[in-house]
């Protein structure tokens, strides 16, 4: 029982990242431990799974899939997105240098964590830590489309997520900021659809139009995991070195994006401006600045935290 409710709290801290623009879901299962079992069971999705549902099996079922393991992270990762959703973009509308900056202390602890699933840095993997580095720093200069509530592009969307949720230092809901899509999807629909559950009020247009976004929305996502999940449990059998190399730069990419000191930040209006419009620094002439480097030290000493937590609880 303990090991389900600490792979829920896992999947509640996967779940946020997944939310955050700039944040990977995969990067923090990566910290927890559970990124390649993660990857694993969901390879397991194949044609025997489907013959032992036919023939009713359920005991092989449940060993197939880890069912308790992967139901588990999957139940933490919904809470996460109907409870922390409104409260996440309010922060973000009220306070989002404060919320900027736990998180940027979140993937700097982060970094070495994956960097140090290389066992060995020669010329190969640095020039690759460089490509994965230019290549998540060139999503700077791109402009958000705008919204598109057609059911093909939310499909596309849904892809493109399920991508950013596979690849560690690739945020998938960056790439729906990118796509113009974000606020639709991350925001508006799930704040109507848990709204309408929670008060039981799902008997209207509203609620129906948002469950027919999500819907279509998850099957995207989830047919690009099951599909991308086998390529990425190969590359990191065959290539781990050279497949960390170029996440470790993405992940250091990242950080970018979720620099506290920003003057301007665009991730949920869906306006055609660049992501970051003009970085700056800490001056420390207010207390602000000094609140910001503490609250940087803070969400460091969380994954610090957590990761000897996921130690201690290597056999979940």
């Amino acid at each position: 029982m303990n090991h389900i409710v600490i792979n829920i709290i896992k999947g509640i801290f996967i779940g946020i990242a997944n939310i955050i623009p700039g944040l990977s879901g995969a990067t923090i299962a990566l910290v927890l431990g559970v990124y390649q079992k993660s990857i694993n069971v969901i390879t397991k999705f194949d044609a025997r799974l489907i013959k032992l549902i036919k023939n009713l099996d359920f005991i092989n079922i449940k060993n197939h899939i880890s069912l308790s393991f992967i139901s588990s992270i999957s139940l933490g990762i919904v809470i996460s997105f109907v409870l922390m959703s409104n409260i996440l973009n309010n922060l973000l509308e009220q306070y989002p240098a404060h919320t900027w900056a736990y998180f940027f202390g979140i993937i700097i602890a982060s970094i070495p964590y994956v960097m140090k699933q290389i066992s060995a840095w020669r010329r190969k993997e640095i020039i690759l830590f460089i490509v994965g580095l230019v290549f998540s720093l060139s999503f700077l200069f791109l402009e958000p489309y705008s919204e598109n509530q057609d059911i093909l592009f939310i499909f596309f969307c849904g892809i493109v997520g399920g991508i950013g949720m596979l690849v560690p230092g690739l945020s998938g809901s960056y790439l729906l900021v990118i796509l113009g899509n974000f606020k639709l999807i991350l925001v508006d629909t799930i704040q109507v659809l848990s709204s309408g559950v929670l008060t039981l009020n799902y008997n209207t247009p509203l609620f129906f139009k948002h469950l027919k976004i999500f819907t279509i929305f998850m099957i995207g996502q989830f047919l690009c995991v099951i599909l991308f999940s086998r390529f990425i449990k190969w590359i990191i059998s065959h290539k781990k070195n050279e497949t960390f190399s170029i996440l470790s730069g993405f992940i250091t990419g990242s950080l970018i994006y979720i620099w506290p000191w920003q003057k301007t930040l665009e991730q949920l209006t869906g306006n055609k401006h660049r992501l970051i419009d003009l970085l700056s620094y800490p001056k420390f002439n207010n207390n602000t600045d000094i609140y910001l480097i503490l609250i940087i030290i803070t969400g460091l000493m969380t994954i610090i935290l957590i990761e000897k937590i996921a130690n201690r609880m290597k056999n979940v």
